[in-house]
């Protein structure tokens, strides 16, 4: 695992994010114990490939990512894979000449032959990156995203159109981000084939409710029984993203 002082510059402002780290918990857990057995190295190894196998299918969405720079980030992260992958087929190497010291094992000639010539071509590829990253990083950034979840939703009411209105709880320019999750308390509602239903910022999640799912209290508190979690969470997502899961949520495909 990188430490703070190897990271890429390029991903670092990203691997202390909350879910970063409980993605990468159990990896840091024996990386900072070590692995003391096959067992773990073992782990290690497998994890490294469900996650890129996990990476592939999630690049494969389109709001997989929103701008150059997340790009570029990923970019890094999957180069740093690439230079840790000719780093392992060499330990690898190392580790079959230490079995065999040990009478453990023979090294084949082709064993041999196989790993070393993946692990040419492997650093041959390696000496593209730096051309990688300095093309994405030139990469022009067209579109200006929301700077908070209130810039957010105004922007999604406008995307919706006229079936959309957007309900302020707040004067304009007084809202400051904070990070209890729910955003700034306003809302967009959304009339569509006569329901009335509710996007809000909740619990870290854009959440959606139908008036007629709700209980009318006396004393004009509203609580629901059901409601809709959308699929982006960060209080930044790109307005597209979110109005065409709040279209899903109303039109579900069939």
């Amino acid at each position: 695992m990188a430490d703070a002082e190897n990271r890429s510059p390029h991903w670092s402002t990203y691997a202390d994010n909350t879910l970063v780290h409980d993605v990468c918990g159990g990896i840091r857990l024996i990386d900072e114990f070590g692995a003391s057995d096959p067992v773990d190295t073992i782990a290690l190894s497998i994890a490294g490939a469900e996650a890129a196998e996990a990476l592939t299918e999630a690049l494969e969405d389109e709001w997989a990512l929103y701008t150059p720079e997340q790009v570029t980030a990923t970019a890094s992260a999957v180069l740093s894979q690439l230079e840790g992958t000719l780093a392992n087929l060499r330990a690898l190497k190392t580790t079959v000449e230490r079995m065999e010291a040990r009478k453990e094992t023979a090294f084949t000639d082709a064993a041999r032959d196989h790993l070393e010539h993946m692990a040419a071509a492997v650093d041959f590829a390696c000496g593209f990156a730096p051309g990688v990253i300095s093309a994405l990083e030139n990469l022009p950034q067209l579109v200006e995203l929301p700077a908070d979840a209130h810039e957010v939703l105004t922007a999604v009411a406008g995307l919706l159109g006229p079936d959309a209105v957007f309900q302020a709880v707040h004067e304009p320019g007084a809202y400051e981000e904070d990070d209890s999750g729910f955003g700034c308390g306003c809302q967009v509602l959304i009339t569509h084939r006569g329901e009335v239903w509710n996007l809000h910022r909740g619990d870290s999640t854009w959440s959606m409710t139908r008036d007629s799912d709700g209980d009318h209290r006396p004393d004009g508190s509203t609580s629901f029984r059901s409601w809709v979690d959308l699929g982006p969470s960060s209080t930044t997502t790109h307005p597209e993203h979110l109005a065409e899961e709040v279209r899903l949520t109303l039109a579900p495909p069939t």
